[in-house]
């Protein structure tokens, strides 16, 4: 077993939402990206 077997079902379900909110792709993970993405959820 992996790594994606030992993630929550929640923690799956984010991973699938920022992969389709980018196309497919993984986006790099930087301190900016972290930032936008609180004040995004945070907004809500």
């Amino acid at each position: 077993m992996g790594p994606w077997d030992q993630l929550s079902e929640n923690e799956k379900a984010w991973i699938e939402f920022i992969r389709v909110i980018s196309a497919g792709r993984d986006p790099e993970i930087t301190p900016a990206r972290v930032r936008a993405l609180r004040e995004l959820l945070d907004a809500g």
